[in-house]
């Protein structure tokens, strides 16, 4: 199975040196962030992420997150704010920032999985500028993977958390006939938008529990023979996106019409039509969801979606 876009398990995040302070050498880059868009060079026909001595914006007292190892590099990352951007203007030249969904199949895996880890940590000191206990000021804590309370009667420390979800292909068997599987439906110029349903685990719940809740609130459907397929990481919403396929035992169903607003079966061989002649889009070529519609309609039929 290929690992999925935003996931590169061999990338060495050195945990060992989390909570070590050393002096900074050559060695040491750093990635930076501008309003969650990454700065990349514009290398003639190519962007190249830019990784800036971590000494250069020193000037500045960022308060930067160390990431792990890439090529004898130490990978750091931090978010400018709009005083940090002008204060080191002659350093950003050459380049923009860029939001790394929207450069698609522009990056390799490995260099998107880099960028998503960095926009999570980035992210997560934004929204833990306080105590979440008394209200406090914190400071970043184990080279930025932990926060800390400046309060000494509260000195609460905080870690970087994600919120599971599940995204799920909804499939009917017939005892005669193509495999069918349900889709989310919205309208777009060029006919629509395609994808599978999702929602976060909440308290209490297992994974298959959120599966059979999500299914019944989102189409009103019962899911049964549940089948875990593969994991994601989403830093876009914090999240960590867990996918399944669950079958149903008829074709029935009723959108909410709040978070789903149209759904529809298709076959395998419906997909490969539509989409080649440009009636349907699915899911954008970076996530989960394109990769359980693909895998689904690949499995059921002798063409490549």
């Amino acid at each position: 199975m290929k690992k999925q876009y935003y996931s590169n398990p061999f990338f060495d995040r050195d945990i060992e040196n989390r909570r070590v302070s050393s002096t900074i050498s050559a060695n040491d880059v750093l990635i930076i962030s501008f309003q969650h868009k990454f700065y990349f060079f514009q290398e003639r026909k190519r962007k190249e992420l830019a990784l800036f001595p971590l000494e250069l914006f020193n000037q500045i007292s960022l308060n930067s997150s160390f990431l792990g190892v890439q090529k004898d590099k130490k990978i750091w990352t931090a978010e400018l704010t709009e005083a940090n951007v002008k204060s080191v203007s002659e350093i950003l030249k050459g380049g923009r920032f860029y939001d790394i969904r929207d450069l698609g199949g522009q990056l390799e895996n490995e260099e998107a999985a880099l960028l998503a880890y960095a926009l999570g940590i980035n992210k997560w000191h934004q929204i833990t500028r306080f105590c979440g206990a008394c209200g406090s000021d914190t400071k970043s804590w184990e080279n930025g993977h932990s926060k800390k309370c400046k309060n000494p009667k509260c000195a609460t420390i905080f870690y970087p958390q994600i919120s599971p979800a599940i995204i799920v292909l909804i499939e009917y068997k017939p005892k005669e006939g193509q495999s069918l599987c349900l889709l989310s439906k919205r309208k777009i110029d060029n006919g629509y938008m395609c994808s599978t349903f999702a929602g976060f685990v909440e308290i209490g719940e297992t994974l298959e529990d959120a599966v059979v809740r999500e299914m019944k609130e989102e189409v009103n459907v019962d899911v049964t023979n549940l089948r875990y397929v593969d994991s994601q990481p989403w830093s876009f919403s914090s999240s960590l996106m867990m996918g399944f396929v669950a079958e149903v035992e008829h074709t029935a169903f009723q959108v909410d019409g709040e978070e789903i607003k149209d759904a529809g079966w298709f076959s395998a061989e419906q997909l490969y039509e539509s989409v080649s002649k440009d009636e349907l889009t699915l899911s954008r070529p970076d996530s989960i969801a394109r990769f359980l519609i693909e895998t689904w309609a690949n499995n059921n039929i002798n063409k490549v979606l």
